[in-house]
């Protein structure tokens, strides 16, 4: 059976899969967009009753999941890999798992709550939106969805994430220490691209931990016990802020060598740090995550 995978429109409501590209359109996908998987074969009576209805949901509830369809008889294996013994079969996948699930033709009223119990709110779309315009540049817009967002769900997790970056890269640490303490990371594991998502908050609680610093001594903080020290700390602080990544980490990985004590470790925290800030398949991060093992365990 030839199939290919289409974004849901006017045209095509649903794609189609098969036992070869299931992990491509199916679970790849549910990375970023949840995927509703119909489980279905030409013969069967209660298939033909709820497919119709999924494909209507599917359209009302515009890009807030995807729906594919998958012909059991074409293709065993994956009924047998997903252990499906009766159709049909519906399969909600999101971070490429199954995150919820059903047997039979449910009833509308019933697909709709199985649908809202599970899919992000049209808020939590918003604001991952939002993350995604500030990722390209687009801070006015990004900072327009955060605001919106909160106006409608004070707590909502991902749109405190979003204005907590801007109110740090604004130099605004006692606002973004406020959105950072309502933020419920648990919040974040409901969502599609939870992984993504969990590194925005940890990479803002990174910002914070390298500002903060700067802040007071441009503040006239007391002078600290080791003054060569400190200036090595605050000079990597502001080389990471600089986006001088290799720098940062050479000078903090200089303190782990020196004084593991001095700030409480404050060497190795500013490496964590800095690996939060970069892209995760960075080279550095392996490179100076091995010097700091070294060090460590030496």
């Amino acid at each position: 059976m030839k199939s290919t995978a289409q974004p849901v429109s006017a045209q095509a409501p649903y794609f189609e899969a098969n036992d070869r590209d299931f992990q491509v359109k199916v679970l790849e996908r549910s990375l970023t967009v949840p995927v509703l998987v119909d489980f279905w074969a030409p013969w069967c009576g209660p298939c033909k009753v709820i497919g119709p209805v999924l494909e209507k949901l599917v359209r009302e509830y515009a890009g807030r999941f995807e729906l594919c369809k998958v012909n059991m008889d074409e293709n065993p294996m994956l009924a047998q890999v997903l252990m499906i013994q009766s159709i049909p079969a519906v399969k909600l996948f999101m971070n490429a798992e199954i995150k919820d699930e059903f047997v039979g033709a449910y009833p509308e009223p019933e697909l709709r709550r199985f649908l809202d119990e599970n899919l992000p709110t049209p808020s939590d779309t918003a604001a991952v939106e939002g993350i995604r315009l500030r990722q390209q540049g687009r801070g006015e817009d990004a900072i327009q969805a955060f605001k919106t967002v909160l106006e409608r769900e004070p707590d909502n997790a991902v749109a405190l994430i979003g204005m907590g970056h801007h109110h740090a890269d604004q130099g605004e640490l006692d606002a973004a220490k406020e959105k950072v303490a309502k933020v419920n990371a648990i919040e974040l594991d409901r969502l599609p691209d939870a992984k993504k998502l969990a590194r925005e908050f940890e990479a803002l609680k990174a910002k914070l931990f390298l500002l903060e610093p700067m802040a007071l001594a441009q503040k006239g903080a007391p002078p600290a016990d080791k003054p060569e020290l400190e200036a090595v700390f605050l000079h990597s602080c502001e080389l990471a802020m600089q986006g001088k990544m290799a720098d940062a980490l050479a000078g903090f990985l200089d303190l782990v060598r020196k004084d593991r004590k001095f700030r409480e470790d404050g060497g190795r925290k500013g490496m964590l740090a800095v690996f939060s800030l970069l892209p995760p398949e960075s080279p550095l991060i392996d490179s100076y995550r091995s010097q700091l093992s070294s060090i460590l365990f030496a």
